[in-house]
């Protein structure tokens, strides 16, 4: 990852933390890049765009 995808990922993940889910990154060999994570739920998101989209629907991004 750039320094800038670095940058969104760390902004993303502290917006899904204070709605209360995780955004985790995946491994090489999963099927997603991203999983947003909560209560023993996970979503696979295939991109940081993928995980600003969901952060919406969930209601964490104003």
């Amino acid at each position: 990852m750039t320094a800038a995808e670095e940058k969104r990922f760390a902004t993303l993940a502290a917006q899904y933390a204070l709605c209360g889910h995780a955004l985790v990154r995946g491994h090489a060999g999963q099927s997603a890049a991203f999983y947003a994570v909560r209560w023993g739920w996970i979503k696979p998101l295939a991109s940081l765009d993928a995980a600003a989209r969901f952060l919406r629907e969930i209601g964490g991004a104003k």
